[in-house]
């Protein structure tokens, strides 16, 4: 079975649905973010929450279409699917893959993976612009390559962490490099390299995520216990 394939069987089983658009066409680099994105909703519901599915026009839906190139939190040119996170006592939260989000410069940035209160996401559909990073709980930055990961991968995170100012921000590969561990690590920036399928870096991953959520209820529900 080829990697492309084993992620989608692990994304269906992570989401525990089967109707999903990705297939063993689709590109690598997509269905990794959708790996990952299933990663954050897993951790959720493992540790409580409700989730959801919704399209862009607020309806529930069943069949997942998953974005597979960049846009805006707000367009409506397709229904494409983002996951809706309820943690009792907490605002609800929403998990979108390949959206914009607005840099303190004002510049937008292109977020692999983004959680972000519901009422931010809300504000962006309603208005027409992209939600502001210093409002979004997470960005995933997600890279999934055959070959080694060059530094500047690593330096464009720090720009993009630095400019959108999210609470949280971790950077995810398939593989690993030396000197990205060395060049994050300096900067305590949140990392994780080897998340594949059943490794135990998708476990650690999964750590990380309920971390985050873990400090997001510590205000919002603080006697809600994940």
């Amino acid at each position: 079975m080829s990697n492309i394939n084993n992620l989608i069987n692990e994304i269906k089983n992570l989401l525990e649905n089967n109707e999903i658009s990705y297939h063993s066409a689709s590109a690598a680099s997509d269905v990794y973010e959708g790996y990952v994105f299933s990663l954050i909703v897993s951790t959720a519901s493992r540790h409580g929450a409700s989730v959801s599915y919704e399209n862009i026009y607020g309806e529930k839906v069943d069949d997942l279409l998953f974005r597979t190139s960049p846009g805006q939190l707000y367009g409506d040119s397709h229904p494409f699917t983002h996951a809706v996170i309820e943690f009792y006592g907490a605002p609800a939260l929403e998990v979108h893959l390949g959206v914009f989000v607005q840099g303190t410069s004002g510049v937008l940035h292109e977020c692999d993976v983004l959680v972000l209160p519901a009422e931010e996401a809300a504000l962006s559909r309603t208005q027409n612009i992209a939600p502001r990073g210093s409002q979004c709980l997470l960005i995933v930055e997600c890279k999934y390559y055959v070959s080694n990961l060059g530094i500047g991968l690593a330096r464009n995170f720090e720009g993009l962490r630095s400019d959108i100012r999210t609470q949280g921000e971790l950077f995810v590969s398939n593989i690993g490099s030396p000197s990205i561990v060395r060049y994050l690590d300096a900067r305590k920036r949140g990392f994780e390299r080897d998340v594949v399928p059943n490794s135990p870096q998708a476990g650690y991953l999964q750590a990380e995520i309920r971390k985050v959520f873990k400090s997001y209820l510590s205000k919002h529900a603080p006697s809600t216990v994940i």
